[in-house]
């Protein structure tokens, strides 16, 4: 029956049949529409047959690669939401994150899943996008490490007074540390706790002196600034590494600047830390330093 209906299709004027197509891709969803149209539409003149051919394999070509990549892909809808949601959940926590309950920990970490899985603007270290003051509206929650009072590095180094109070603390056993990965400083835990303070974190990476300053505002009267100079690499455009080197403390009230108390050149590689970039936009960042701390900034006007 088939040969004779291909017979027939060859004898009528006005009708031609094009040879079949072969596409080389992985079996996807979309294959069976392929055969669909191979079977349906032999008949129906080239001219109005080949644009939906080519939307089909385009669409096959499409799906393979995705599949292949195996990518969640993130909707702008959903970065807009997330942010969105992250802002309000945030509002509603104390303390910048570390006096909140454990549903709006959870929408946090999971609106920073979102915008992480997203990405936001690509090679943030290496866009203007970075530039300028942000301020700091949430960090994650660190349990203070007996073993590590000054905090605890991801990549597990010790400099410096690192090394030496962890052989003081084990003397007292290991178990208090017991399950503790990383942690922060106990001046930063205490710091960004205090809402009455406003914190926040000025980024310039463009021009002959790169710098990263975290300010505290304490109002009218005056300014902690806590300064480390920049650097960025080739290797990894999301990480800024950074190294304290002048703090100080400023007022409209004082004709000078009062220095801050340390001695950072005598601290060494104690000194020096980086901040990895994990989601930008223009108006959100989210950061995670090297001793495990997320943390969330608002660009400030």
């Amino acid at each position: 029956a088939i040969s004779s209906h291909l017979a027939a299709v060859r004898n009528t004027p006005g009708t031609s049949l094009q040879p079949s197509v072969r596409v080389s891709v992985a079996k996807t969803p979309c294959m069976t529409t392929l055969r669909r149209h191979s079977l349906t539409s032999r008949c129906i003149p080239p001219q109005r047959r080949q644009p939906r051919l080519k939307r089909t394999i385009k669409s096959c070509r499409l799906g393979a690669a995705v599949a292949s990549a195996g990518e969640v892909q993130i909707t702008a809808e959903q970065v807009t939401q997330a942010e969105k949601s992250i802002l309000k959940t945030i509002s509603g926590m104390k303390s910048r994150g570390q006096d909140g309950s454990a549903t709006q920990t959870a929408e946090v970490a999971a609106a920073i899943a979102t915008l992480e899985g997203a990405r936001g603007v690509k090679d943030p270290v290496r866009s203007q996008a970075i530039q300028g003051e942000w301020r700091l509206l949430y960090t994650s929650k660190s349990t203070f490490d007996f073993k590590n009072p000054l905090g605890k590095r991801v990549d597990g180094s010790t400099p410096g007074l690192e090394a030496v109070v962890p052989n003081i603390a084990s003397m007292f056993g290991d178990a208090v540390a017991k399950g503790v990965e990383a942690s922060s400083s106990p001046i930063q835990r205490t710091v960004t706790a205090i809402e009455a303070f406003e914190v926040s974190q000025n980024i310039t990476l463009q021009g002959p002196d790169p710098r990263v300053d975290q300010l505290v505002k304490f109002g009218s009267a005056g300014t902690l600034r806590l300064s480390a100079s920049a650097g960025t690499s080739p290797e990894n455009s999301s990480r800024i590494d950074f190294t304290f080197d002048l703090a100080y403390f400023e007022s409209s009230f004082l004709p000078f600047r009062v220095p801050y108390p340390v001695p950072f050149k005598l601290l060494g590689k104690e000194a020096q830390g980086w901040l990895d970039t994990s989601y930008l936009s223009d108006t959100l960042r989210i950061s995670r330093g090297n001793k495990g701390t997320t943390f969330v900034f608002k660009r400030m006007p």
